[in-house]
């Protein structure tokens, strides 16, 4: 009976602790296309541009590979992007990329992100909270775009994972609202 007992309270404990996804200003775009997102990273390195920091205590260049290992393990199988900070990749289109702000201020638009990156300053770092304000990009235009948060506490925590898994289907919905025609699947 103790070890039920133990089992139960542990599960409670965790369940409190743990925080789930919010994902609030969601969704694409009139130009999106799943097809047109799946040409350019399926197989490719994408390339992801990241401003700010989630957690105290690391650095940038700490930070970014961390993130893409945490991105690449949370996307979906297909299409099976690279994604990486650094520019001209194997394969890489440039005309696209996926602009990721931590600790983005209250009023930043998702068109700021693709347009002005440079003029973007994050904020400061919340302990236990993250924050993160996504766009999906072709050049300057808006393609999709998502803000989320989550209780997380470092890069490792599976919270944090899981904010990705939750987002990549809202940032890469296989349907666009906005165009009419089948959906297109990767069975």
């Amino acid at each position: 009976m103790r070890p039920l007992i133990g089992a139960l309270a542990f599960s409670i404990l965790t369940a409190c602790t743990l925080q789930g996804t919010t994902i609030t200003s969601d969704g694409a775009e009139s130009p999106y296309s799943y097809q047109e997102y799946v040409a350019a990273a399926d197989g490719r390195d994408f390339l992801v541009e990241v401003r700010g920091l989630p957690f105290a205590g690391m650095s940038q260049e700490t930070f970014d590979p961390a993130l893409m290992a945490v991105m690449r393990s949370a996307r979906p199988v297909r299409p099976a992007a690279n994604f990486t900070t650094r520019r001209g990749g194997p394969g890489m289109v440039p005309a696209y990329r996926l602009v990721v702000v931590f600790n983005p201020p209250r009023n930043l638009a998702h068109e700021t992100q693709c347009r002005a990156l440079d003029s973007v300053q994050p904020g400061p770092a919340s302990a236990g909270q993250v924050r993160v304000s996504i766009a999906f990009c072709r050049k300057d235009d808006l393609m999709s775009k998502a803000v989320a948060r989550t209780g997380a506490t470092s890069v490792d925590d599976p919270a944090f994972r899981q904010m990705f898994v939750e987002l990549f289907p809202v940032m890469f919905p296989p349907r666009n609202p906005f165009i009419e025609g089948p959906m297109q699947s990767w069975d």
